[in-house]
């Protein structure tokens, strides 16, 4: 196939031609940097008493920690000596000497106690009369059981 070539001619010189015209170039004026300073120092003087803030507050707490650890270590001593002071109060010599003191006197021969008491285990090695087997061997009667069952209820009730 045989394309045939067309020729561009020109009317005019491309010097000729019209072009846009040339803008003078305006000279910007120095920028003014206040604006970047001023945020720049606004986030450091956040920064600053953010960190101020966290100093103060860690050491406020520190503080008040050291404090409530000295208070328990004192009320842990107030503790220990108001334990020995009870222990002493319950000694079963000061109720005896405080009672002989209030004109009580001891029970001569032989005191019944209402209710039951416990039964001591009998330990190895030690032998027993029969006499007290026997009586370890004795059960509560069923108006007993009953007995100790009610009261058993209404102790746990008033807790």
């Amino acid at each position: 196939m045989v394309v045939a070539q067309e020729k561009m001619e020109w009317e005019q010189p491309i010097e000729e031609l019209p072009r846009k015209a040339k803008r003078p170039v305006r000279r910007q004026r120095p920028r003014s940097h206040w604006k970047s300073v001023l945020i720049l120092s606004l986030v450091v003087t956040l920064a600053t008493i953010f960190a101020v803030e966290t100093i103060n507050l860690t050491v406020v707490k520190g503080a008040q920690i050291r404090g409530m650890q000295r208070e328990i270590t004192a009320l842990e001593a107030n503790n220990d000596l108001l334990e020995a002071q009870v222990d002493k109060l319950r000694s079963v010599s000061r109720i005896e000497s405080a009672a002989l003191a209030m004109g009580m006197e001891k029970p001569a021969g032989t005191v019944y106690v209402a209710g039951t008491l416990p039964v001591a285990k009998t330990e190895m090695g030690v032998q027993s009369t029969p006499a007290a087997q026997e009586e370890v061997v004795q059960e509560p009667s069923a108006l007993e059981q009953i007995s100790q069952k009610f009261t058993s209820f209404f102790a746990s009730t008033q807790r």
